[in-house]
């Protein structure tokens, strides 16, 4: 939909975007075109789309995936997506609260495709990487500065947790850079169209390693030294010297593939 016609459905509907809900309407049919090149949606596939909001993205994804679920919050926006799309799948509750609870039943491959609404993009990207059944694919419109930080390089300012749970499992790119001017109403903030493809770590990590308990405490004082404050992790010296770390290193020195070899040499040892 153009910025004329959102704003004229806006009015039609009654509803006034609420920051509260992150609610920001994509005008711009060349964002929706990119971000649908990325995902390739097929025939057979099913989509979880977070945040439809008034159907931009959805009719285009009922007109190429096999089944659509979407969760929505917003009440009177439910009402309006009901009426236009009677055969998607429609949740209206916190996409959190139901990531959270495990309450989708979804196919073992599925994609989500979205524009995630920025006040909720953190909690849901660590519910659907961090989860049982993680998506095969996602392409995710999110606020820039969240898309640099999932895409980040060791040594640099953005690397921090997310970005190793999130690359554990996938690898981020950064399809392209949008302008606030491509939403209705405009954020205060740039966003990105980023794609997200599962893969499988260089290392392999050992399913009783303690890769998320340790990551987290090492990035809890990033910038102090990882040996003076990972306490109570086990034999440090024989992790470090596994991974090939200085002693005198801090988390965001470490790549994916030696934190994951610390986690490996850390593991509880069989009784």
């Amino acid at each position: 939909m153009t910025l004329t016609e959102v704003r004229q459905l806006l009015t039609d509907l009654e509803i006034s975007p609420r920051k509260a809900l992150g609610q920001n309407f994509l005008v711009d049919g060349n964002i929706l075109n990119i971000i649908l090149d990325e995902a390739d949606v097929q025939a057979d596939e099913t989509v979880l789309e977070i945040g439809p909001g008034l159907g931009t993205l959805t009719k285009a994804l009922t007109e190429c995936a096999g089944h659509v679920v979407a969760i929505e919050k917003d009440r009177q926006l439910c009402r309006y997506l009901r009426a236009q799309f009677p055969r998607i799948e429609l949740i209206e509750d916190d996409a959190v609260k139901v990531l959270r609870a495990g309450r989708l039943r979804l196919p073992a491959s599925f994609k989500v495709v979205a524009n995630l609404p920025y006040n909720i993009s953190t909690p849901v990207l660590e519910q659907l990487v961090e989860g049982r059944h993680p998506p095969h694919k996602m392409v995710l419109t999110l606020q820039r500065e969240v898309a640099e930080r999932l895409a980040a390089k060791p040594r640099s300012k953005d690397y921090s947790a997310l970005t190793l749970f999130t690359q554990l499992r996938y690898h981020v790119t950064i399809v392209h850079i949008v302008s606030a001017s491509c939403f209705y109403p405009e954020p205060a903030v740039q966003s990105a169209v980023v794609a997200f493809d599962r893969r499988e770590p260089r290392v392999a990590l050992a399913p009783d390693a303690p890769f998320h308990a340790l990551v987290r405490q090492g990035f809890g004082q990033r910038r102090k030294m990882l040996r003076n404050h990972l306490t109570g992790c086990g034999a440090l010296d024989q992790a470090f010297a596994a991974a090939g770390v200085s002693l005198t290193a801090r988390a965001e020195e470490l790549s994916l593939e030696q934190w994951i070899t610390m986690a490996n040499a850390l593991r509880p040892k069989p009784r």
